[in-house]
């Protein structure tokens, strides 16, 4: 299995492409340290892997909370021994144009999508230092690589996750860990809907993906699932990928390509 025997801590582990993940990290023999805040999902997760044969345990916590975080890393470790890999999914959306948005806009983005990327390696580093042939994973967006209108705050975020990891890539490689993000397009979660879409917004905005904005989308007639995301996290985290680092990969069915449309 290609995570045989390693143990994976991963955020925002309680839905979407973080969800998907834990399942199939678990599945490929991995140890899952799955943490986020909806106590009642992660408890449902750890149910649903455990009753497969795999192992894992949840830990709630807030990746804006430093307290929160230095905990969960610290129970994590405490209760599997180590840490081999560490998944940054936990993932916010709130959009607004440049000129509409004010300061808890901004914070908002910013708090979970780059300083709670940042708070989490800062922690789970020095037990990476430990491992042998350990790994970091982070979640970005296909929006830290191109600009969009009406989500700057969104896009600045996820460029700061990207520049996390290319700088953390010539740091952490002398001490044989690898940092690597994906870069999803739209991903059918809750992500949009939680950044504020009712129903009818959220199903014209799948729809404009699949037939303007996501080239592959057209032909396959949908979107990306989480489990797609999930199986290029598993491939950057393994054995498989072990001289890949410092990389950026698209899950984005073109949109990266595509331009302003």
């Amino acid at each position: 299995m290609a995570l045989a025997n390693k143990i994976a801590l991963i955020t925002g582990a309680s839905s979407g492409i973080g969800l998907a993940t834990a399942k199939l990290f678990a599945k490929n023999g991995c140890k899952v340290a799955a943490t986020g805040r909806n106590e009642a999902a992660l408890n449902k997760l750890v149910q649903e892997i455990t009753a497969n044969g795999g192992v894992a345990k949840g830990f709630v916590g807030d990746v804006t909370d430093d307290a929160d975080v230095k905990r969960v890393v610290s129970s994590a470790v405490q209760e599997f021994g180590a840490l081999n890999i560490l998944v940054n999914n936990a993932g916010v959306l709130k959009g607004g144009a440049t000129d509409a948005v004010d300061m808890d806009n901004f914070d908002f983005n910013m708090s979970v999508n780059a300083r709670g990327v940042f708070c989490f390696m800062n922690n789970a580093i020095p037990h990476l230092k430990e491992s042998k042939d350990s790994s970091i994973v982070n979640v970005s967006s296909v929006n830290g690589m191109q600009s969009f209108g009406g989500c700057m705050s969104y896009c600045a975020s996820k460029a700061a996750c990207d520049m996390i990891m290319r700088c953390a890539s010539v740091d952490l490689a002398p001490f044989g860990i690898r940092v690597n993000n994906v870069n999803p397009g739209v991903v059918i979660t809750e992500l949009q809907k939680r950044g504020g879409l009712d129903d009818d917004s959220y199903a014209a905005f799948v729809d404009r993906s699949i037939k303007v904005t996501h080239p592959l989308s057209a032909a396959l007639e949908r979107c990306a699932q989480p489990e797609e995301v999930a199986e290029c996290i598993m491939f950057l985290a393994s054995d498989k990928a072990s001289y890949v680092t410092g990389t950026t990969l698209k899950v984005d069915g073109g949109r990266g390509n595509a331009g302003m449309r």
